[in-house]
């Protein structure tokens, strides 16, 4: 068994039922049943009413335990809802956040290299990575199929700029090993269900191409810890995917 470093998070309340974190000390209570030992999070109550613009919550509930790493929304630069792209992650890095989320279905925009171009090349520059998760906030995430065409179209642009594919979908196995094959900053969660998927990605393109993220709140974390925790790979490969490529990505922020 090992340690976790998880990807994706949700903190604070939902309006879409189901289990929640309302707060750090109740997060951290969900992270101690799974051994989740840090995680990366976002502010899930402004990721469902699309609040952009209002960090205070997210990084003071992070302030109170160095297992809890921040993470932020970003819109495409032309909306202007957000500060300017050099000056966003200026932000980011005085206040210790080390990556970004993009959830082009949920907040209704497309993400390539037109609409996110001028932000990526300052993530880009900071070697900072950009989170994907492209799922509805009511999709399905087995019915999932992420736009692999703007997938690819991002990352060909920016090769230096870590992509975290979340949601992956169910049997998009295809598509997705077509992405990693082509694109080597690209990186995925574990929720692609294909058959042995953990131990076909490992045998293909190596183990520092996956990454665990657990979905909570909208999925329970044990689809993900079980999971890996019982694939057939050695302890090495087992434990960068549990935490140590997310913790390689993190301290290559500059």
């Amino acid at each position: 068994m090992v340690t976790f470093f998880d990807c994706e998070m949700g903190l604070g309340p939902t309006g879409l039922g189901g289990a929640a974190a309302p707060t750090a000390e109740a997060l951290l209570r969900v992270m101690g049943q799974y051994d989740i030992g840090s995680a990366l999070v976002y502010d899930r109550a402004a990721h469902e009413a699309g609040v952009f613009d209002r960090f205070d919550f997210i990084l003071e509930a992070c302030g109170t335990s160095h297992r809890l790493l921040p993470t932020i929304p970003v819109l495409p630069p032309a909306t202007r809802e957000q500060m300017p792209p050099a000056d966003l992650v200026a932000f980011c890095l005085d206040h210790g956040i080390k990556a970004v989320r993009a959830c082009p279905t949920a907040h209704n925009f497309i993400c390539d290299r037109h609409s996110m171009g001028r932000l990526c090349t300052q993530l880009q520059a900071r070697r900072m990575p950009l989170i994907h998760s492209s799922i509805g906030l009511r999709e399905h995430p087995y019915k999932h199929q992420p736009p692999w065409h703007d997938l690819r179209d991002l990352a060909l642009a920016f090769p230096d700029m870590p992509v975290i594919v979340l949601h992956t979908g169910m049997m998009q196995g295809r598509n997705l090993f077509t992405l990693l094959e082509e694109c080597p900053n690209v990186m995925a969660d574990l929720s692609c269900a294909s058959f042995q998927y953990v131990e076909e990605v490992v045998a293909h393109f190596g183990s520092a191409r996956l990454v665990m993220a657990s979905h909570f709140p909208a999925e329970d974390p044990g689809l993900y810890t079980t999971w890996l925790n019982y694939a057939k790979v050695d302890a090495d490969v087992r434990a960068n995917i549990a935490g140590d490529n997310l913790r390689r990505l993190l301290a290559a922020v500059v």
